[in-house]
């Protein structure tokens, strides 16, 4: 009888844990953003590709930037960014950069949220003359913008290119401030 009542306790235990875990799915794919094509339609299948960039699992903390005390977000959507040259374009002769990216979003139920490894593909619309003259200029990955909606707030702030190289297995402390810039610090392992 008392093992049954532990087993009891332990499952429930596990499935409150289970139900406390944060999912993340991709939300928009850049080709299915009408905000990228011509007259408002989607831009279609992308013509000109760069290596993928791996940007590894890692954890998020969620805290306050002036008290430090924990945030309960009640949503984190992740930009993983690329940049592509967009040509034409009314303002420049020879084509500019365009930004696009594609968007996932984690509904947290904690203060601390897993982010899954995901594979950014730099991807372009437009392969004509000017992506090879006067140089190659094929689309590359331009960082990681995060979104943390909390109550009353939306604040942002960027993982560079340079840091998303080194996120792996490590937590990072999102500092959620809603009266300027929020910051993001990693952990000592």
């Amino acid at each position: 009888m008392r093992t049954g009542l532990f087993i009891g306790l332990f499952a429930l235990l596990l499935l409150g844990q289970a139900d406390a875990m944060a999912t993340c799915s991709m939300s928009v794919k850049a080709e299915d953003n009408g905000l990228f094509g011509k007259g408002g339609n989607p831009p279609g299948p992308a013509v000109l590709f760069s290596a993928p960039v791996t940007v590894p699992a890692f954890r998020l903390r969620f805290v306050d930037f002036a008290s430090g005390s924990q945030v309960l977000p009640t949503k984190v959507s992740l930009a993983y960014g690329w940049r592509w040259l967009e040509y034409p374009y009314p303002e420049h002769a020879w084509g500019a950069w365009s930004e696009a990216n594609d968007l996932v979003e984690c509904q947290p139920l904690s203060s601390e949220v897993e982010i899954p490894k995901f594979e950014v593909r730099p991807r372009g619309w437009y392969d004509g003359k000017y992506s090879r003259f006067p140089f190659s200029k094929k689309p590359s990955f331009s960082g990681v913008g995060i979104v943390v909606q909390t109550n009353g707030c939306t604040t942002r702030a960027t993982i560079s290119v340079r840091e998303a190289a080194r996120v792996g297995g490590r937590v990072l402390v999102f500092k959620a401030n809603c009266k300027g810039e929020s910051t993001i610090s990693f952990q000592t392992p």
